[in-house]
Parts: C-alpha cells; structure tokens; sequence
C-alpha cells in the first residue's frame, strides 16, 4: 500500500489515484469536496465506498473499477451532478435502490461483476444513455421491467455473456441491441401488467364469491329462522280456531238453556194462574 498522501486533484477538477492498493478509500479525497470533479479510484483493493462520499457535492466522474467491491452506497444519491459510474470489474451483487435518483447519471458501467438482478428504481435515472451489464449473473428476467420506460433514451445497452437463462428470453444475437431488448422488456411489462390485473379481477371474483356465499348462508338461516315461526304460528292458529269452535258451542249451549229455563218459567207461570 502506497503511503504517500501527496495528492490532490489537477486544474481540471481530475483525481487520479490508481494502483495504489487501498483496501479502503483514504479521508484524505473528501478534503477536495470543494474542487473535485472527476475521481479516479481504479484498480485499487477497494471492499466498500464510505457513505461519505456523499460529501463529494460536485462529483461529476466516478470510476471505482477493478476493485473488490460487493455493493455501492445509497448516498451516491446524493450526488446530484454525478454523470458517469464506472463500477465494472468488480463482485457487485447488485444496485442499491437509491440509484434511480441520479438524475443526471448517463453512463453506468456494470460488466464483469455478479449482479443477479437490478432494482425497478433504476428507470428513475431519467439521462441515462449507456447501461453496460455484459459477464453478470443475470438470469431471465434479470433486467427490470421498468427499464422499458427509458425506450428511446437510452442509446447502448450491453447484456451478452450473462446467465444461460437470460437466452431463453432473449437470443444472444440480441444483446447488443437496444431496441430488441427494449421492445422485448415492453411487452414482458405488458405481459406482467395483463397477469396483475387478471390477479386483481381473481381476487375480486374470489371476494365476489365469498361475499355471496355469506349471503346465500344468511339467506338460509333466515329461511329456517321463518319456517320456525312459520310453525309456531301455524300452532297459535289452530289453538285460536280450537278455542273458536269451543267458545261458538259454548254460546250455543247458553242459548238452549236460557230458552229451556224461559219456557220452563213461562210454564210455571201458567200452572200457578
């Protein structure tokens, strides 16, 4: 590891500190947050990037190829005038989420790393014009449907010598070709679309279903609940037409006897005179 810290960065705002076999980026760079444009830390022993790298306000270049690193820190997006990374050469498994608020970002250098996947946030980088990702782990569906929103922006697009399975959906004669690739990413994100939104009418038939069956089974429990009261009241109607009947006779026995005990009067009455 070289020990001299006898650098700064030249009239042009350039900071080259290459092969100087850093495993860790030395404090020494933020000193030149106020000058520092364009920071070269390639071909280096690099695990990580300091978060403070943030500080960097106005980074323009940064170019951290040929390191050691696994991941980028979220606060690169904070820089906002940032317009090139080059990160190939490297073990990145893949992009913090944050990346798509680099807005001026226009080149991203990803090759020869093990990304496996990029974030959706990635089509947040509104100026980008050159996305390298070729020797990546990237398997199918690798790129990120998003990226079709950048179609027409972006001017070179690099995905060759990833993962067999990246063939399977787009040829190998194509991995060069942005527009093949972009027009392919369009219709797997029309595709997607058409699957969540049949997903969506699934859940709402399922919920439809659900819904009529409550009602079905309380319709069924009401319909027991009036046949019972339907009996109950079927039982009160023949108690009041019993106690019709009983009271009708009753009446009609009074009758006849208040008669028998008028004529039996009347005859007591004739006797007597």
């Amino acid at each position: 590891m070289e020990d001299n810290d006898d650098y700064e960065p030249d009239s042009s705002g350039y900071l080259e500190l290459r092969y100087r076999g850093w495993t860790e980026a030395q404090p020494r760079i933020l000193s030149f947050a106020h000058c520092l444009l364009n920071l070269d830390i390639s071909f280096n022993q690099l695990e990580m990037l300091p978060d403070e790298i943030s500080n960097l306000n106005l980074l323009q270049e940064l170019n951290c190829a040929c390191n050691k690193l696994q991941s980028l820190p979220g606060s690169i997006a904070m820089l906002a005038w940032l317009r090139v990374i080059k990160a190939n050469g490297n073990s990145l498994l893949t992009l913090p989420k944050e990346i798509g608020q680099c807005k001026a970002l226009e080149l991203l250098n990803l090759s020869e790393n093990a990304l496996t996947s990029l974030p959706q946030e990635i089509a947040g980088c509104s100026s980008l014009r050159t996305l390298l990702l070729q020797n990546n782990d990237l398997p199918s569906l690798g790129l990120p449907l998003s990226l079709a929103t950048l179609s027409g922006q972006i001017q070179q697009l690099d995905i060759s010598n990833n993962s067999h399975e990246l063939v399977t959906t787009m040829p190998t004669e194509i991995h060069r070709d942005v527009h093949s690739i972009m027009w392919i990413l369009a219709l797997q994100q029309e595709k997607r679309h058409c699957i969540d939104r049949l997903k969506q009418d699934t859940k709402l038939l399922r919920h439809d279903n659900i819904t009529t069956e409550q009602e079905l089974a309380q319709s069924k429990e009401r319909i027991v609940k009036l046949e019972s009261r339907k009996r109950d009241l079927e039982v009160d109607m023949e108690k009041v037409n019993y106690f019709i009947v009983v009271r009708s006779h009753w009446r009609e026995l009074r009758r006849r006897c208040l008669k028998w005990w008028q004529d039996c009067k009347r005859a007591c009455a004739q006797k007597m005179t």
